[in-house]
């Protein structure tokens, strides 16, 4: 009975080593694919910049078309 027990403790610790290097493995190669993020920060500024821009200029289009358009109402 203990020599079943002694093996199924080298078995125990022989999936678990295995565990963990697979781990460690799927660590390296996710590491890898999502790649390294400094910069990001950069190009998200960018793109918000970009949409507040667009956002300022719908806004005078819009607010423009409105004084027209309440200009241009005949009153009698």
């Amino acid at each position: 009975m203990q020599t079943m027990q002694l093996h199924l403790k080298e078995v125990y610790g022989s999936i678990r080593t295995f565990l963990s290097f697979l781990r460690a493995l799927v660590a390296k190669r996710m590491s890898v694919i999502v790649g390294d993020e400094r910069g990001e920060i950069a190009s998200w500024v960018v793109v918000t910049a970009l949409v507040v821009v667009a956002a300022i200029v719908i806004v005078g289009i819009v607010v423009v078309k409105l004084t027209n358009t309440a200009n241009n109402i005949q009153t009698p």
